[in-house]
């Protein structure tokens, strides 16, 4: 005899098999029995799973695959996990070929190498590993800057014996259209970028290791532009004790600045550059200067400007155009364009290396001053009579002018 019952899923012949169901015999009542109650367990609390961690079959074998011909990367994808655990589910819209050779490679290795070439991208879930078309992402990144464009210009002229020298230098800045080449150049042809100047805001949409070398840039440009220096200028004049001295004798001031007890801290180089003398005590140096003759402040502008910025400063003596670039190290070149206004004119056009601190000395600026003093003086006609007069002499001097630039901001230079 045959006894079938249904319920919870069973047939049963002769006997009783499957679990939740109970025969009794011919004639008996069948009943189902309750599958035990298990008990309840506590809720686990939620594991946030690292992608990167080594995993079974993603990092601990290696296999070398050779394709000297195009294959399709939907094919090559199912040759990279055969003999695994993992299951593979590309994109149906991926396409592409590949062509090359993978030595002793791990499943994400090779993953890493084959994808990011194609646009493409995997992600690890378990033992499913979905491979998918990367789509770009937009970040937004803050430009710090003055939204101008600056731009200033020099002409020094010399003419002599037939013959004319011309030195012309110009300066043009544009942090934003600077920015704007830069950051072209860092991204994929896919990309977009807008640049807000009135904001300040820069909206790239690109893949994200294209963003990450965007503002690896973008810091690598600030730390450089937003350094400044502030530049403590004096003009001072030197009349020689000596009427008939054409000038400041500059190379027995460069061997008592140098050689004195005063000089340069220990270890420095001697500077005695006549065309761009630099010195550490600017004391010193004035009282160098003041054995040659009296000495006369006649003006102490002070500039501030940022790195390859142009500041520009105007006296009624002289005129002067400091454009400083500073390195990583804090040594700064400085583009110094001095002119000196009539009725004693006089230019300059020069670039000189200034460490933080030194200070640069732009001299050869020489004049006749014309000197009147109150004097008893005689009667030229012979009656003897000696009266007050102003006696008129014409005296050689000669302008300095002193810039000692300092590092404001950017103590963190790099």
């Amino acid at each position: 005899m045959s006894v079938r019952v249904r319920g919870a899923g069973c047939w049963v012949r002769g006997a009783v098999r499957g679990a939740g169901c109970l025969v009794l015999g011919a004639g008996a009542s069948v009943a189902l029995a309750q599958p035990p109650q298990r008990p309840t367990l506590p809720a686990l609390p939620l594991t946030q799973l690292n992608e990167r961690a080594l995993a079974a079959d993603l990092d601990n074998r290696t296999f070398t695959l050779t394709f000297a011909q195009p294959v399709p990367v939907r094919d090559l994808l199912l040759l990279i996990v055969r003999g695994t655990s993992l299951s593979i589910v590309p994109d149906p819209t991926i396409e592409g070929t590949f062509i090359g050779e993978l030595k002793n490679v791990t499943v994400r290795q090779a993953l890493n190498l084959i994808l990011p070439p194609l646009g493409l991208a995997s992600d690890l879930d378990g033992a499913f590993v979905r491979v998918f078309k990367r789509e770009p992402e937009t970040r937004l990144f803050d430009i710090n800057y003055a939204a101008t464009e600056r731009s200033g210009a020099t002409s020094v002229t010399s003419a002599g014996g037939g013959s004319t020298a011309t030195v012309s230098s110009a300066t043009k800045t544009d942090v934003f259209g600077d920015l704007a080449g830069g950051v072209r150049s860092l991204l994929s042809p896919r990309a977009t970028f807008s640049l807000d100047r009135k904001a300040g805001l820069l909206q790239v949409t690109d893949f994200p290791e294209r963003l990450d070398r965007v503002a690896i840039y973008l810091d690598a440009v600030q730390d450089r532009v937003h350094r400044q220096v502030q530049i403590d200028a004096r003009v001072i004049e030197v009349e020689p004790n000596d009427a008939n001295a054409p000038g400041i004798d500059w190379m027995v001031v460069a061997a008592q600045m140098v050689g004195g007890p005063a000089a340069a801290a220990p270890g420095a180089a001697p500077r005695p550059s006549l065309t761009g003398l630099r010195v550490t005590d600017v004391a010193k140096l004035l009282a160098v200067l003041a054995a040659q003759g009296k000495v006369s402040t006649l003006a102490v502008p002070r500039l501030l400007t940022l790195n390859n910025e142009p500041a520009l400063v105007s006296t009624e003596i002289v005129a002067l155009s400091v454009t400083p670039q500073i390195a990583s190290d804090g040594v700064m070149t400085l583009s110094v364009s001095p002119i000196v206004k009539p009725p004693a004119t006089g230019q300059a056009d020069l670039i000189a290396r200034v460490a933080g601190g030194e200070t640069l000395v732009l001299s050869g600026f020489t004049r006749t001053r014309e000197v009147r003093e109150k004097r008893t003086v005689a009667n030229t006609a012979g009656s003897g009579w000696f009266g007050r007069g102003t006696v008129v002499t014409q005296k050689h001097v000669e302008m300095v002018i002193l810039l000692t630039p300092r590092l404001v901001t950017g103590v963190g230079v790099r």
